[in-house]
């Protein structure tokens, strides 16, 4: 399975009807070379397995269900479709390039044709994701408070700046490749995306929300800024890659997990550009930082206003009141920023916090690109390469010690349902995890 094929599969699903509820299949998988498949979690779109092939080689099986479709119809899901199409484009296009196999796409093995008109795509398999290494590694108390936690009760090995700067030059590098080089806007981007193999090596998972960039944007721009008139007041600025909007996606609050969510997109944005992806990177950077998630909104409006609390409420004195990032809004109750308190020097350099405000700049025009992002100070000075030489280690080190401790195995691209309740933390460690509920 070195490259993306279809298979047919000639799965028993053990029952002979086709139900309004997709059944789990018997746990075996003929006609792809795969064998002894155990069940990880099942969820209400799909369900994923562990499986291994006749050399021991184990691989994760991504069934995703049927949908019904508009117009009544049950078959194979936009989503789906989009997913494997997307992950094979982008396996092509990073073959083609010299980068850090260390921080990738996941693999797409391939695709395997099952009955009732689904499908299941054949994954390399990871062990666990970021959030189980950051989040779950360390129980946090409840407080969400003013001032950041101090270094304390914090991992030591994900507090030292060479592991955060490791994990985010790597994270940045695949957001880039995808922007720039496969043009391919992901959408979901989170911790929990982010899936670990054994040997500390990071994929970016879950392309079901995934979209590629309008391919008549840059040729748009282009052909405008050779036809137009220098006189004319409508001139496009050629530099700005958000002079043309990217009309036609589907609403991010759709596609993207909530505290994920950039500000332009829960004020009804939709011309949003990759930007979007990087807002994310930023709340995944707090997040390695703070090892716990940055918010824990419940409603767009709530997650509104504890953005506009840790970066203050947008200026908008002197400019267009239609800048995207506010798309209109007033607002009656200006804040002050906390992110200098909340991040202060105990838990973050100064240049890191410089690049933490760049990534989460409200105005999308305004956002660091992931090109950019990658060139800042925090990641190329001196002491950042000096940092970043000890860092794989320490970071294999932490992985192996998350693995040891008998981490429950993540599905591929399992998306978002809900944080963890603090109140109920000594339960938690015995349920599942909430991150794996569904697909």
């Amino acid at each position: 399975m070195d490259s993306p094929t279809e298979f047919s599969c000639g799965t028993q699903w053990d029952d002979d009807r086709r139900g309004e509820e997709p059944l789990l299949p018997e746990l075996t998988l003929h006609g792809c070379g795969l064998r002894n498949l155990s069940l990880i979690v099942r969820g209400a779109q799909g369900a994923v397995y562990s499986a291994h092939d006749e050399n021991g080689n184990r691989f994760a099986v991504k069934r995703l269900f049927t949908q019904r479709s508009d117009f009544g119809i049950r078959g194979v899901s936009e989503g789906a479709l989009r997913e494997a199409t997307l992950l094979t484009l982008v396996r092509q296009e990073m073959e083609k390039l010299v980068h850090d196999t260390a921080f990738d796409v996941v693999r797409l093995q391939g695709v395997v044709e099952a009955p009732y008109k689904e499908l299941c795509l054949i994954l390399e398999y990871c062990s666990l994701d970021l959030s189980q290494v950051v989040v779950k590694s360390k129980r946090h108390t409840r407080s969400f408070p003013l001032v950041a936690e101090g270094p304390q009760v914090r991992c030591p090995v994900l507090s030292n700046m060479g592991v955060v700067r490791y994990l985010l030059r790597g994270i940045l590098q695949i957001l880039n490749n995808l922007h720039v080089n496969c043009r391919i806007i992901h959408r979901d981007v989170k911790l929990s995306n982010f899936l670990v193999r054994g040997d500390g090596s990071v994929r970016l998972s879950d392309f079901g929300s995934a979209r590629l960039l309008h391919e008549t944007v840059e040729e748009k721009e282009a052909a405008e800024c050779v036809t137009s008139d220098p006189q004319d007041e409508d001139e496009v600025d050629c530099s700005d890659p958000f002079s043309h909007s990217c009309e036609g996606y589907t609403p991010a609050a759709q596609r993207t997990t909530l505290i994920y969510q950039a500000p332009e997109c829960l004020l009804g944005e939709r011309t949003y550009t990759t930007a979007v992806d990087v807002w994310a990177v930023g709340i995944v950077f707090a997040e390695i930082l703070l090892q716990r998630h940055l918010f824990r909104s419940v409603n767009e409006l709530t997650l509104i206003s504890d953005i506009w609390r840790l970066l203050g409420t947008p200026s908008t004195k002197g400019e267009d009141p239609n800048i995207q990032g506010t798309n209109g809004v007033t607002f009656a109750a200006p804040t002050e920023p906390t992110v200098d308190v909340k991040f202060n020097d105990d838990i973050v350099s100064p240049e890191g916090r410089d690049l933490l405000k760049k990534m989460l700049e409200v105005d999308p025009k305004k956002r660091v690109t992931a090109a950019d992002a990658l060139r800042h100070s925090f990641l190329t000075s001196v002491d950042a390469q000096l940092s970043l030489k000890e860092a794989p280690a320490l970071w294999r080190e932490k992985v192996k010690e998350c693995l040891e401790g008998g981490t429950q195995a993540v599905p591929m691209g399992a998306p978002f349902l809900a944080l963890d309740d603090d109140e109920e933390e000594e339960e938690e460690e015995e349920d599942v995890d909430m991150n794996m509920a569904t697909l």
